[in-house]
């Protein structure tokens, strides 16, 4: 008890209030920690993080890089499950790049519109290409591609948000 007491007490020599004790620093970290998870869960509302319902996710390796595409155009929808239910060869996701991070596509700080994407068997090489060279080069291939349409994905996860 006396060593608690003279924890409160002001230092006699300087007159301040003692420190907080680690203790104190751990609890605070962890409240800390606590409000950024209880942040984060709630940004996944809106706009920028949407709340993945009525979609799919599907997720795509180019070369060794990931990336992921949340799906709400319907005939879109239908085209992914068609290809990883092995009955379609339109292998390659062809849709609008737009800034912004999301939490589903992380790695990245672009994202592929949810209704503007299509699946599709060939397409330009103007829009061909790997995540991070979109990453590397965002404002220009916005500007001047604006399309996103790796040959070479591979769709290798894909998870009904519906």
């Amino acid at each position: 008890m006396l060593l608690q007491e003279r924890r409160t007490r002001p230092d006699m020599r300087t007159g301040r209030a003692p420190r907080p004790s680690r203790i104190a620093f751990l609890a605070l970290a962890a409240a800390l920690a606590l409000a950024a998870g209880i942040m984060f869960a709630v940004s996944c509302s809106s706009p920028t993080y949407p709340g993945l319902k009525d979609g799919v996710l599907a997720t795509f390796d180019v070369h060794g890089e990931r990336y992921s595409i949340f799906i709400t155009n319907v005939q879109t929808i239908e085209q992914v499950i068609a290809l990883w239910n092995g009955q379609s060869n339109a292998k390659i996701p062809s849709g609008r790049v737009i800034k912004g991070r999301v939490a589903y596509n992380r790695r990245w700080s672009w994202h592929i519109d949810s209704q503007d994407i299509t699946m599709a068997e060939v397409t330009i090489e103007l829009c061909d290409g790997v995540p991070s060279y979109v990453e590397a080069h965002l404002d220009d291939w916005i500007a001047t591609v604006g399309y996103f349409c790796p040959w070479s994905a591979e769709l290798i996860a894909l998870k009904d948000y519906r």
